[in-house]
């Protein structure tokens, strides 16, 4: 199980790029302020269209939804999911390029916040 203090590590270790950012958090203790860290780094991927990169960060995050512990599963629903949330739902080729990219447990939680008017 991922604990919420085990984030900052687990993604220092598995996207390098994303540590000078991680580094200027000025609470890195806190879970959801790490997640929208990785929330941006992730959407400034999109932006320079290095959607191999995305498509890591993303199954990180999938793979921290179904092994996280509470806290974790909730940071990566409410803090990540929904700051991609934008682009997921812009209906171009970006967008669903994206939302293909999401899987399992990733793939139902965004359907999950869209059916309730979640996102």
């Amino acid at each position: 199980m991922i604990h919420e203090s085990e984030v900052l590590d687990l993604l220092g270790n598995k996207v390098p790029d994303i540590n000078p950012e991680l580094e200027k958090l000025p609470n890195a203790g806190n879970v959801y302020k790490t997640i929208q860290c990785f929330a941006d780094f992730t959407k400034q991927l999109i932006g320079l269209g290095n959607l191999e990169a995305v498509r890591h960060c993303i199954n990180l995050a999938e793979e921290m939804l179904e092994e996280g512990n509470s806290t974790v599963k909730n940071a990566i629903e409410n803090v990540y999911l929904h700051s991609l949330s934008p682009i997921l739902d812009l209906g171009d080729a970006l967008g669903f390029s994206i939302q293909k990219m999401l899987k399992g447990s990733m793939r139902k939680e965004y359907r999950r916040q869209v059916s309730k008017g979640g996102i």
